[in-house]
């Protein structure tokens, strides 16, 4: 397959997402929907089902989640939220969903009000993660879990499908890593949308499929020359670049995202799942790779050094910290990855978003400025 062939496929699958559900329900498929952030997909893999994302809707229009958060909640979780009110979800058969930060927490409440008829299953992820007793506990939560999608798929888990599920979410995590990689190696040789869309079609079609088509993508990139780029390179940090229109807006301005640490992309690759005595202890022991995670205790800033370490990796030149608005651990964050970012000679600009927001004049201009200030200081 040629590159736009695939990247074509992949965006398919973002714009059909309800017409993919509804073909797997109609061949007898079961649908979990799995929400932000760190949602083990691989035990709704290993029972057979199909997992599904569920990350809100861009420049979605807010009236029913008007009933269940004030207006200065996160706009992701209040556009998950206005889908679950309006119907969209009747077609899941249940929904997996973490509480890694206060609105997540309420969203495990409100969902069960919203949508009553589907079937929640909840994941709780400990705070002091790194302690051996966190795996015992993720151990107890993921078996819980499985126990739950046991029930709901009417298939048993086993050891071998648990395993065969991880590896093949290992292999599309690598690939996807690699794509993202040889963008930094080749900056402009796609466009910010490209990038955002094979990153988060994994998403929403079958991991599979996903894999064999980044890994496609992967050689058509490696053998093409690397166009002559004088742009640009950013690093994004936050939760996500949504609407698709600040991306449309980065490549209109010069810049090439050369790397992320952003919850719906990057972040969904960088850790790893290792060894263990059983596959659900090596899900477990997943929670003990994380460094400087933005929605887990971080004691001593280490999401600082990781994003520091990340951009001179990929030679970025500037941060582009995307914060979504009233994400309050985002902007906890924001002022000391600020001062590691300056301090290391990178420009940063802190772009305040909404996953709602229609009028992008603002966002144009801001980003516009940035631009011709980084490209003064060559």
């Amino acid at each position: 397959m040629k590159r736009t062939e695939i990247i074509q496929e992949m965006q398919y699958a973002l714009a059909h997402i309800r017409e993919t559900v509804r073909a797997k329900k109609a061949a007898g498929v079961k649908v979990i929907g799995c929400g932000p952030v760190f949602v083990p997909d691989e035990l709704v893999i290993a029972a057979g089902a199909f997992p599904v994302g569920v990350w809100g809707a861009e420049k979605l229009e807010l009236y029913e989640a008007a009933e269940y958060y004030p207006p200065f909640a996160c706009s992701v979780v209040q556009s998950i939220t206005e889908l679950s009110a309006r119907g969209m979800y009747r077609e899941l058969d249940g929904i997996m969903l973490t509480s890694l930060c206060d609105t997540l927490k309420c969203l495990t409440q409100t969902v069960q009000l919203s949508a009553p008829e589907l079937k929640p299953i909840f994941i709780k992820h400990p705070q002091n993660y790194r302690l051996e007793c966190a795996v015992e506990y993720m151990v107890r939560e993921f078996t819980r879990a499985k126990e739950q999608i046991e029930e709901l798929t009417g298939m048993v888990i086993t050891e071998k499908a648990l395993e065969q599920a991880i590896a093949l979410c290992e292999r599309d995590r690598e690939a996807t890593a690699r794509f993202t990689e040889l963008l930094a190696e080749k900056p402009g040789i796609l466009t910010n949308r490209q990038r955002h869309d094979v990153i988060k079609s994994r998403l929403y079609m079958d991991r599979q499929r996903h894999l064999e088509l980044v890994e496609a993508l992967n050689r058509e990139l490696e053998a093409a020359p690397a166009p002559e780029f004088r742009g640009v390179r950013l690093y994004a940090c936050g939760v996500m670049l949504e609407p698709a229109e600040i991306l449309d807006i980065l490549d209109e301005q010069g810049f090439a995202l050369v790397g992320d640490e952003l919850a719906q992309e990057t972040r969904q690759l960088r850790y790893r799942i290792p060894e263990g005595t059983s596959q659900i202890e090596r899900l477990a022991r997943q929670i003990q790779q994380i460094r400087g995670e933005a929605f887990l205790y971080d004691p001593k800033k280490e999401r600082c050094d990781v994003v520091v370490e990340a951009c001179r990796a990929a030679g970025a030149e500037a941060v582009l910290f995307s914060t979504m608005k009233f994400c309050d651990t985002d902007e906890y964050d924001y002022p000391w990855v600020k001062a590691a970012a300056e301090a290391a000679g990178l420009p940063v600009l802190n772009l305040e978003i909404e996953q709602v927001m229609q009028s992008f004049g603002g966002i144009h201009t801001r980003l516009q400025a940035f631009g011709e200030k980084i490209r003064g200081r060559r």
